[in-house]
């Protein structure tokens, strides 16, 4: 559809051509006159030309003639007046007959000219084919005077396309002429008609960029006619619209910026359950967009929890509430979302809009703190337990016998040094799950850190006749904080040692990888069950309660384990079989090759 101005500039177009087919038509008109007088006139003016000059050489041979030169003579003095090759000048006697010397001697019959020209009557003119020459010819001829009487005819003769050229030389000089009429006449025209379409053009640009969304935009008032007059009306319509839009945009700019920077995400539909409004959050969830704004709800969400809920929020006319689960980039995230109908006045509703907020880690760390609560629960109960048991023992009477008294001494120590332990661990991890842990970053022999855990780890591993050993490690350097890195190996080979049977073999190694240094450590005990892998480094998790409880574990070394390597940024993982053992590794990001080593 073309604009206002386009409209317009379309009309001052047909203004201009309408002017200038006007002076094409009248330029025609004068040209359908003037060409074919103007031709006959020059050709009228060239045949006049042509006998001048045969008159002329007549003149000029007769004196000649009375000198008694013969009819010859006189022919081959004509032929030799003649300028170009094409031209014939010849002297015919008074038969008018060509002397035989001549060059266009013929035996045919005497010329029309030549008739006329001999006996002083009619036009001593003609244009006729030349059956020798093979070309249409202009021939005049004039008499040739001696005492008084007529001895013989000068005849002159071109070709008919030296007419014809000096014919087309006015027609070029015409054809020149009407262009350069019709340029002024386009020229004018074109002014004419922008002088007259100004006034309206202006209009329509003001109109069109109103309806653009410019509204600022306005027309020049002009002069006091009609077209004035509508320019300032115009105006006045354009001020009053501008400010009820205006303030109409501002109030629906602060509701768009209330809903675009919530981080709940909203969706609303009207009453035909078409989608209305939707801010950032809710395109980010729906995988929606701007440009389905207006599509019907069914086609864009299909049966989705959120469809359900705007429709019987719209049609019931009822607040509703509910939670719902979304898979979002493989991973599962709950929702919790609050329907309302659309209010359109008394018992009437125009729509509905839902509110959608994730939950997921809400309800994660609510789960986390139930389980936390159990399970420190669960670990603190059993060592004071222990320790309420055997002391109330002692109460009783226990501490007249002193080695039965040393012994229960000695259970309660260990049982206080295992609540100890475990609040540590919970003071050391929930300081780096609030990251508020501080780190020493240096750059550090790994190789060194490996070989030093090894060792501390190996008495342990000989009193449960277990061998450690260490496999051939490349000289690699990290930067980390070199003790906690220390507690994550000792750690991992602890938990080794203590999860393989007697006689096994637990085995530490180091290697790189591209850009990151890799430790393993293997071990050839019991395996974790495959159900166990995804969960083993959470918190108070254990595979076997009983044996890793039995063994003096917290259940909080691998969650520990796995914070330290992460702050550091690395990964942490295992690999398991049953009854084949497991491989625990964990990566670190080498140093770069200029750095120093502090250990």
């Amino acid at each position: 559809m073309l604009s206002c101005a386009d409209g317009l500039e379309a009309l001052r177009r047909k203004l201009t051509v309408s002017h200038l087919m006007l002076a094409v038509l009248t330029l025609a008109v004068v040209a359908a006159y003037l060409v074919p007088v103007l031709a006959r006139l020059q050709t009228d003016r060239y045949q006049q030309s042509v006998l001048n000059q045969a008159r002329m050489a007549a003149r000029m041979l007769g004196r000649y003639q009375e000198k008694g030169l013969t009819v010859a003579q006189l022919d081959e003095i004509a032929d030799s007046l003649t300028w170009r090759k094409e031209e014939y000048i010849g002297v015919k006697d008074a038969r008018g007959r060509s002397p035989e010397t001549s060059r266009w001697a013929g035996n045919g019959p005497v010329p029309p000219e030549v008739t006329s020209a001999l006996l002083g009557r009619g036009s001593p003119v003609d244009v006729r084919y030349d059956p020798v020459l093979h070309d249409v010819r202009l021939y005049a001829a004039a008499p040739l005077m001696s005492h008084g009487r007529v001895a013989g005819v000068v005849q002159v003769s071109v070709p008919r396309s030296w007419m014809g050229a000096v014919v087309h030389r006015v027609w070029e000089a015409l054809g020149s002429a009407l262009l350069l009429g019709l340029g002024a006449a386009w020229f004018f025209g074109a002014w004419r008609a922008r002088g007259l379409s100004a006034p309206v053009q202006a209009l329509a640009r003001a109109a069109d960029r109103i309806s653009r969304g410019d509204l600022d935009g306005r027309a020049a008032p002009g002069g006091s006619d009609e077209i004035g007059r509508l320019a300032r009306a115009f105006n006045t319509v354009a001020e009053q619209l501008q400010r009820q839009i205006i303030a109409l945009t501002d109030e629906r700019t602060k509701i768009e910026a209330i809903i675009s920077s919530m981080s709940d995400a909203v969706v609303a539909t009207d009453r035909a359950s078409r989608l209305l409004l939707l801010n950032g959050a809710a395109q980010e969830l729906l995988g929606l967009g701007p440009e389905d704004l207006g599509r019907p709800i069914d086609e864009l969400l299909g049966g989705h929890p959120v469809r359900r809920a705007l429709e019987r929020s719209a049609h019931q006319g009822a607040d509703t509430a509910e939670e719902f689960t979304v898979k979002h980039r493989a991973e599962e995230r709950l929702f919790h979302l609050n329907a309302a109908p659309l209010r359109a006045g008394p018992g009437r509703t125009s729509g509905a809009v839902v509110v959608m907020r994730e939950v997921t880690e809400l309800r994660r760390m609510e789960r986390l703190r139930r389980e936390l609560t159990a399970n420190v629960s669960h670990e603190l109960r059993t060592p004071l337990t222990s320790i309420k048991g055997f002391t109330e023992t002692l109460l009783a009477g226990a501490l007249a016998d002193e080695a039965t008294c040393r012994h229960f001494l000695t259970i309660i120590d260990a049982e206080a040094t295992r609540l100890m332990t475990l609040v540590d661990d919970l003071m050391a991890l929930s300081r780096f799950e609030s990251r508020a842990a501080h780190m020493d970053l240096a750059p550090v022999r790994l190789d060194s850190l490996v070989a030093e855990a090894a060792d501390r780890m190996r008495p342990q591993a000989e009193r449960h006749r277990i061998v450690l050993r260490s496999a051939p490690s490349p000289a690699v350097t990290v930067i980390a904080d070199a003790d906690p890195i220390l507690q994550v190996l000792t750690n991992l080979i602890d938990n080794a040692i203590k999860f393989t049977p007697d006689a096994g073999w637990v085995e530490v190694g180091l290697r790189t990888d591209r850009h990151d240094a890799v430790v393993s450590v293997s071990d050839s005990g019991r395996g974790i069950p495959a159900d166990d892998l995804p969960r083993i480094f959470d918190r108070f998790y254990r595979v076997d309660r009983s044996r890793s409880r039995d063994a003096g574990g917290t259940g909080l070394g691998l969650a520990i384990a796995k914070h330290i390597v992460e702050a550091h940024g690395g990964r942490i993982a295992v690999t398991s079989r049953v009854g084949r053992g497991s491989v625990f590794t964990f990566t670190l990001p080498v140093a770069a090759a200029e750095a120093g080593i502090v250990r």
